[in-house]
Parts: structure tokens; C-alpha cells; sequence
């Protein structure tokens, strides 16, 4: 389906489609009531109860509004039982899934004034921070990133294209290096293309190849990163292969002393991964806020995006580690 051309137009499209739909509903909550009072009523008192339930539900999302709450906020505490994704100018509602939840609450995360979060929640739970980088970090002094209290670095190694050929980031060996060098603890993650059984072992296989001579310069953990495809709906058909394939990929890395998690934003998570089948897996959460709305369980959070990091020429990004 074609994209519309002005996403701003069509997002309040949709947002005025909510709300009449919203307004509806109240306009029959009241009638509803009305019904099962057991009384006669007249026309007029059915238009009143409309009314009624027009102005009440309209004053809510205007003092929401005017409070400094944001339209997304306003409609996903609309929709309680659903998981509600900004979709780059439209919404994507999906189902909440029988899967384990996280217990975090945003009164859990501080930020600082370099956008750092801490994590302040439950004792039982330790946050370390970190970055990740790819090909758009030109140069990064470690050492210095290390002196701000940052502890890890996960490093893109490539991706694999269509063909299941891993195609390597240029810069990733002298991340890797250097980072090790100066004391950091350091891990990888790649962009699976995989959307079969079959399709994720022959990637994960070609990777443990390729990370040979590099196995002894990082921790042993590698994430596995699944990207919504464009053109593609999350059909069924298409959840369970993704899902099959990620399962596979991480049973042959597994297999080979390695330590895989899966990582994904919010939109694929809930729309293209079951869950439920993936619940041995360490999760790696992409989500930009000072707080996650994701609600399921994860260990490892990517929350900021394009920090300013003294010794950091480029764009990092900004990481939690929960244990």
C-alpha cells in the first residue's frame, strides 16, 4: 500500500477516526445504561445520554491534552489491553501476547544532563550502562568513553542480504580492537535476513566462520537483530518464520560456546516474533524514552539515540544491561 504523502495529515486522520469511534462508543455506553435502568425513555433522553457520553469522554482527552500529554500517551491509555506503535506518521495496534513481563515503572529511571539514565528499581536488579556503535561512529576515544562510566560496548559486525551472504562492517575491526584495549567489556550484533528454519542455521553457521579469528577479542555474546520488512505484513505465516529462524539461528550459536540474544524495536517485536516461543531468549530492546512501554520482559535496553559523548566523534548509541 502506498504511503501517504503528508504522514502529519494522514496521522490526524486516523487520530479524528479514533476519537469518533471513541465518541461512539460512550454515545452507546449511555444509551446502554439507560436500557438496563429498566425505564421508558424518550428520544430526548436517548440524545441526552448520547451527549453526556460525547462531553465526557471529549473533556478527558482535552485535560490530557492541555495537561502536556502527548497524542501517542493519550492513545495508548485508551487502549490498555493493546500494544499501540508510532508507525513513522500512523499507529500499529497489536494484541498483548501470553508472555512474561518486564516490572519496571518510569519512577525507576533518572537521567542525567548527557542523557545518561541509572536505574534506581528494584535492589535485586543491577543496570550497567554502555553504547553500541556501527559505521556511523567515525572515531571514538574508548578511553575516554570508559571515564564516564560507561562499561560496555556492543559493536556492529554486517548483516546478511537476501542470498544469506554476510556482508561485514568495514569499521568493526578496529572497533572491536580497540575497545577490548581499553578495557571495555565488548559483544557484536548482526542483521539477519532469515525467515525460515533452514534459512537462520545456514546464518548462523556462515557467522560462526567468519567470527573465528575474532572470537577471543569480545565476550562471547552476539545479538541477533530482526528488522521489520517494509513491503511485508505480519501475517502469521510470516511471524512464524522469522520466529522459527531466530530460534535456529540461536540453538547453532549456542551450540558453538556462544551466548545469542535476540534484538528488535518494539514494532517487531510485538508484530513479527512470538513471544511465547521466545522465552529462553535474552532480549535486546530498541526503544527511544526515558522509560520502556514495552511491556515484556527484557535484558538489554537501547534507549538514546545520537549522544553527545565527550570523545565520540559521530552517532552512539545509548545502552542499559540489567542482571
Amino acid at each position: 500500500m502506498k504511503r501517504d504523502k503528508n504522514p502529519k495529515l494522514h496521522t490526524l486522520y486516523q487520530i479524528n477516526i479514533i476519537i469518533m469511534c471513541l465518541i461512539t462508543l460512550a454515545s452507546l455506553g449511555g444509551i446502554l445504561y439507560l436500557t438496563l435502568m429498566g425505564g421508558k425513555y424518550s428520544d430526548r433522553d436517548l440524545e441526552k445520554a448520547r451527549q453526556q457520553g460525547r462531553e465526557e469522554l471529549l473533556l478527558d482527552m482535552e485535560a490530557s491534552i492541555q495537561g502536556g500529554t502527548d497524542t501517542l500517551k493519550v492513545i495508548r491509555d485508551l487502549y490498555p489491553d493493546k500494544i499501540v506503535i508510532d508507525d513513522y506518521g500512523s499507529y500499529s495496534f497489536y494484541p498483548l501476547q501470553d508472555a512474561e513481563r518486564n516490572s519496571f515503572s518510569p519512577q525507576d529511571f533518572s537521567k542525567d544532563e548527557k542523557g545518561i539514565l541509572s536505574f534506581q528499581g528494584d535492589a535485586s536488579i543491577s543496570a550497567r550502562s554502555g553504547i553500541d556503535v556501527n559505521q556511523n561512529t567515525i572515531s571514538i576515544n574508548y578511553k575516554k568513553v570508559r571515564d564516564q562510566g560507561l562499561e560496555f560496548v556492543c559493536i556492529y559486525a554486517g548483516r546478511f542480504n537476501s542470498r544469506q551472504e554476510f556482508l561485514s562492517d568495514e569499521t568493526f575491526s578496529d572497533h572491536l580492537l580497540r575497545a577490548s584495549e581499553a578495557g571495555l567489556e565488548t559483544s557484536l550484533y548482526v542483521t539477519l535476513n532469515a525467515r525460515t528454519s533452514d534459512a537462520g542455521r545456514e546464518e548462523a553457521e556462515s557467522l560462526i566462520d567468519y567470527l573465528k579469528p575474532w572470537k577471543e577479542h569480545f565476550d562471547g555474546e552476539i545479538a541477533l537483530q530482526v528488522i521489520y520488512p517494509k513491503k511485508e505484513p505480519a501475517s502469521d505465516m510470516a511471524r512464524q518464520g522469522y520466529t522459527d529462524a531466530v530460534l535456529s539461528a540461536c540453538s547453532v550459536l549456542s551450540e558453538a560456546g556462544y551466548r545469542p540474544m535476540v534484538c528488535a524495536d518494539s514494532k517487531t517485536f510485538c508484530g513479527l516474533l512470538d513471544l511465547t516461543r521466545l522465552e529462553d531468549c535474552p532480549r535486546w530492546l530498541q526503544e527511544y524514552g526515558d522509560s520502556p512501554y514495552f511491556p515484556y520482559r527484557f535484558s538489554m535496553w537501547r534507549y538514546g539515540a545520537a549522544i553527545m559523548l565527550d570523545g565520540v566523534e559521530g552517532s552512539v548509541f545509548l545502552d542499559l544491561k540489567f542482571e
